[in-house]
């Protein structure tokens, strides 16, 4: 990562989080936000936000409780955005150039998780002087740019795929068990589900809107 502290923010979501030595250093120096029931992963982090966003309808009395000390800024339920998107909104408003979404995969609500890849694809389109990672800790996504090689740390043998919110356009995956060539890729095709990267992973977009999602080794440090 290469923005200044203040300009690096994590957002903690209610998602499923391992909390893997690999997330707590994507997380380390940002500054914290707490989206409602996220503020739940603060501990097993070691992170103690600085704001608490939300319409608090998954914040039960315990977290009240226990982050009573963190600033709040209260939501009506009756709106029409998530409250991720709120903090998302807040940290770009803030000044934010790069954004962890962490508890941003898996759980319970996968129509939670859906909508958390779309607004970062979504975002990635229109600020793309923003970088954005969503990770589980298990799992981690990255947006990917028109026009911009991605070449994630990911180590040889690690499960990916390319996942399609459009028709996308000259698709080139190099340095993988199964590479492609300037494709054209249909939306809701499988033909990118399930491939395996090796050294020097490279995936290139020309035009369209797409996340690469990896599985990682999900080894949780001791709390």
């Amino acid at each position: 990562m290469s923005a200044s502290p203040t300009q690096r923010f994590a957002i903690l979501l209610d998602g499923a989080l391992s909390p893997t030595a690999r997330l707590r250093s994507q997380l380390a120096g940002c500054r914290v936000l707490a989206a409602d029931g996220g503020i739940r992963h603060a501990d097993r982090l070691g992170l103690d936000p600085e704001l608490w966003l939300g319409d608090f309808d998954s914040a039960d009395g315990p977290l009240a409780e226990r982050f009573g000390h963190v600033p709040r800024k209260d939501y009506t339920t009756e709106k029409a955005i998530s409250d991720g998107q709120i903090a998302i909104r807040h940290a770009l408003d803030s000044g934010a150039r790069e954004i962890v979404l962490a508890g941003a995969l898996g759980g319970e609500r996968s129509d939670h998780a859906f909508f958390n890849l779309a607004a970062a694809a979504d975002l990635a389109r229109n600020r793309p002087d923003v970088s954005v990672l969503l990770s589980s800790g298990c799992e981690e996504a990255v947006p990917l740019l028109p026009g911009k090689a991605f070449r994630p740390d990911w180590r040889a043998g690690t499960i990916f795929s390319v996942v399609s919110f459009t028709e996308m356009r000259g698709l080139t995956v190099r340095n993988a068990k199964w590479p492609l060539d300037h494709v054209e890729v249909p939306f809701g095709s499988t033909w990118t589900l399930s491939n395996v990267a090796g050294d020097g992973l490279e995936i290139l977009l020309s035009d369209g809107c797409g996340v690469a999602i990896c599985q990682l080794e999900c080894l949780s440090d001791p709390v």
